[in-house]
Parts: C-alpha cells; structure tokens; sequence
C-alpha cells in the first residue's frame, strides 16, 4: 500500500485553523505557528495582530500624525512586535507569505509617518516614527 508524503500530511487543512486564515493569515504560516507552540504565537491572535497592523497602516496620513495618537503611539508598536516575533519563529519558506505581507504594509507606514531622530535608538524601526 503507498504511503502518503509526509509534506502532503503537512499541507492539510486542520479545523481549528479556520479562524486564522478567516483573518487573512495563510494556512502554511498557520500551521506553522499552531506546530511552534507558543505562547503569544497562536494563528488566531497572529492573525488578528495581522488584521489591526493592516488597519493602521490604512488609516490616512493625517491620522496617524495627529497628536497623542493611540493608534501610532499604542497600538501600533505592540502588535508589530507581536509581527516581528512570528516571523523571527517561522522558517524561512513558512514564514515567506508574512514576511512579505508585513513588507507591503511597513512600506505604506513608512510613507504615512516620518523618522523621529529624538527617539531611543534601541526601539524598533516602528517604535521610532512621529507620532505627532
């Protein structure tokens, strides 16, 4: 009898995955992060970081520069953390559609925002950006 290749067995769809590619995340990079394991790193709550990150970045540029923004300020850094650590634990080849979705959407950040020098220079690229 011929055995199934375990890739094929990887690339199948499992049920409590729905909700993350629901939310626009691929199913490779979901089960991906599902067979990581770790805490903070689940497909749903990746998924959903995914979806505000998107969010933000298509708020207008007026928005995102107004004062005591919450949005650049608060939101933003904290989800795009979360972002950066998904794709720091996937692999290469798993975490390749996340990778460039986050490089499409970092891109329209970095247009709508501008390069704050008085920022401490040991925060993340998106943690240096005005906020006002």
């Amino acid at each position: 009898m011929p055995r199934r290749r375990p890739g094929r067995l990887r690339r199948q769809t499992a049920p409590f995955l729905t909700d993350g590619r629901e939310l626009g995340l691929p199913g490779g990079t979901a089960q991906a992060l599902e067979r990581l394991g770790e805490p903070g790193l689940d497909p749903v709550t990746v998924a959903v970081d995914l979806q505000v990150w998107r969010e933000l970045v298509g708020l207008p540029r007026a928005t995102l520069s107004a004062p005591h923004n919450d949005w650049a300020e608060l939101v933003g850094p904290g989800v795009r953390a979360v972002l950066a650590d998904a794709v720091q634990a996937l692999d290469r080849r798993d975490g390749a559609p996340l990778r460039a979705e986050l490089a499409r959407l970092d891109a329209l950040f970095e247009r709508k925002t501008s390069p704050n020098p008085l920022a401490d220079p040991t925060l993340p690229w998106w943690s240096r950006r005005w906020s006002h």
